[in-house]
């Protein structure tokens, strides 16, 4: 069994880029990163981790020295380069998907759209890697577009081939203040979404603790961005699927 965890970051109004992230385990690395994360939190007295709270000092954070967040954020780092196998990070700019991609059901909002690409990247890290066994997908749960996501993937799973091509066990919509690797995606989608805000300011240079993130390619990361022309030509055939008569180009 492997297990795959996402989390979203800059859903909130007025964000300019939307990040859906997180990490694939095999299930026993994950129990061993979900049982060492754990005593992490307990040594700093943390009900959780998020990264969001962790940067800015903010609750239940607040009760931690600056360099003891980034002591707390270095060690949770550590565990996801030695328990997870793979990264995946989407991004795109919701006013941008907005104005170009119409309202498809089978697309639906920016985030049922990256939460689906996420879907995919899993298929392609398997497919890749040659793992045949099953997946269970998890995601943060609370997002507004949760309910149409969820649907997206109720439709897609009901596809006996899609099932078998994804290796879908499951999907899971759980709060990550219970179910910790779910944290690590928060850390990556935080990490991601900050980084990409940076590159639009004309900002190139990463955040040092994302580069600990990524470097050295362990575990590997996959950072995908939809721009204006891409998602045009997701469009495209989207609408061409749905109308082939009106749209037969």
């Amino acid at each position: 069994m492997v297990e795959a965890y996402f989390d979203e970051s800059g859903s909130h109004n007025g964000s300019p880029v939307l990040c859906v992230a997180g990490y694939v385990f095999e299930k026993e690395s994950c129990g061993k990163l979900d049982a060492l994360w754990s005593e992490v939190l307990d040594k700093f007295k943390l009900p959780y981790f998020r990264m969001s709270s962790c940067a800015h000092g903010t609750k239940p954070f607040d009760v931690l020295t600056k360099d003891q967040r980034i002591e707390v954020e270095t060690e949770m780092i550590g565990l996801i380069k030695k328990f997870a196998a793979f990264g995946i990070a989407v991004t795109i700019e919701q006013k941008m998907f907005d104005a170009i991609v119409p309202e498809l059901p089978e697309i639906g909002s920016a985030y049922s759209f990256c939460a689906h690409t996420c879907l995919t990247a899993v298929k392609s890290w398997a497919n890749e890697t040659g793992y045949h066994g099953d997946i269970a997908y998890f995601f943060e749960s609370g997002h507004s577009s949760q309910s149409e996501a969820n649907d997206i993937m109720n439709t897609l799973f009901k596809n006996t081939k899609m099932r078998l091509e994804h290796r879908y066990a499951s999907h899971t919509f759980a709060n990550k203040e219970k179910i910790r690797p779910l944290q690590a995606a928060d850390l990556l989608a935080w990490q991601w979404h900050t980084d990409h805000k940076r590159r639009m300011r004309g900002n190139i240079r990463p955040r040092l603790d994302c580069l600990a993130l990524v470097e050295n390619e362990k575990p590997p990361h996959k950072a995908m961005h939809y721009n204006a022309a891409q998602l045009r030509e997701l469009t495209g055939k989207a609408l061409r699927r749905r109308y082939p008569l009106v749209y037969p180009w």
